[in-house]
């Protein structure tokens, strides 16, 4: 199983989950980015709005809002810290006995008939659970300290080369999720001050290397993309290459918030995904036009939606994709 096909199977678990769970209060139909805020609540059951915003990368004002929607709702309380006044703290209302057991929705999903076998598949899981809980890294996703992954060609992409050469990129660049560098070094090729940055620290190390290698003056950072406003930095110009397409539908708005912090007004990002194009089968999700301008319908202006291409070394001929220009307002 490759990375990919551990991130699809990740989401099908967590959609029969978020199916099995009891919503008398209406939970389920709110929106991602509400969702999310309880969902780090009920993770971090003693918080404070300054923490749920540094941890999900949310702006204050939005967790705020969150928080009062979900206290109408009786999901959490929030108060002030009697030691600290300044401080609100939020805490969820736990309801016991509401667990719902999915062994057969499991067994449907994995298409398993025989009782004995469905059994074993939960039993399975159950001891895959115990042992990841508390031991999830950034260094468990460093795809580079195995082998190159599939999307590090070497070179970039030619949708963004193309960009590059027709003069798109200007002022300060950033690229989100870079990978071993070759857009950010590309732009910085050109005389632009650019910032990359990757969870992966070994990725980020052979950009550096790369930069050094050429004499360029692009920056490289270990980060993820839900923690753009951590270098305190503003950017003219952020460049998407086949990340978009690996967010689950509540990390979109929580990536599309994450932008829009670090993008004034004017400023483009360049966003290269998958297509729903690409027959269906393994690896990231397919996107649709519609979702990408549904990502950024609010605060954002979708300039074009182009036909474009991906390429990528388990695939001899170059995967569909899209090439999105969309300008922050």
């Amino acid at each position: 199983m490759d990375g990919f096909e551990l991130h699809d199977l990740a989401r099908k678990l967590m959609q029969i989950g978020e199916a099995a769970i009891p919503d008398p209060n209406g939970l389920q139909r709110l929106s991602p980015g509400v969702r999310h805020v309880m969902t780090d609540v009920f993770e971090h059951p003693d918080t404070s709005i300054t923490e749920i915003a540094d941890r999900t990368g949310f702006p204050a004002s939005h967790v705020e809002a969150s928080v009062t929607t979900l206290s109408n709702l009786d999901a959490v309380t929030a108060a002030a810290d009697p030691n600290a006044p300044e401080r609100t703290v939020v805490r969820p209302i736990l309801r016991h006995n509401t667990a719902v057991r999915i062994d057969e929705r499991l067994a449907a999903a994995a298409g398993i008939q025989d009782p004995r076998q469905a059994k074993e598949l939960v039993g399975t899981l159950e001891k895959l659970a115990r042992r990841l809980a508390g031991t999830l890294s950034p260094e468990l996703f460093d795809w580079y300290t195995a082998e190159t992954p599939p999307w590090d060609t070497g070179r970039p992409q030619p949708a963004m080369r193309h960009l590059a050469e027709a003069g798109a990129f200007r002022g300060r660049v950033l690229e989100i999720g870079c990978g071993a560098g070759e857009h950010a070094l590309m732009a910085a090729a050109l005389g632009l001050p650019t910032l990359g940055i990757d969870p992966a620290p070994t990725a980020i190390e052979t950009a550096r290397r790369k930069a050094r290698e050429h004499g360029l003056q692009a920056r490289f950072l270990v980060g993820n993309a839900f923690e753009l406003g951590k270098p305190g930095e503003q950017f003219d110009t952020v460049l998407d290459s086949g990340l978009f397409h690996v967010f689950s539908d509540p990390e979109r708005i929580r990536y599309a918030d994450n932008l829009a912090t670090v993008m004034p007004p004017d400023a483009r990002l360049f966003l290269l995904c998958l297509s729903d194009r690409h027959p269906p089968g393994n690896g990231p999700r397919r996107v649709s036009q519609d979702e990408i301008r549904a990502t950024f319908a609010t605060g954002w202006r979708v300039d074009s939606i182009e036909p474009a291409t991906l390429e990528n070394s388990k695939y001899a001929d170059r995967v569909p994709a899209w090439l999105a220009t969309i300008t922050r307002t």
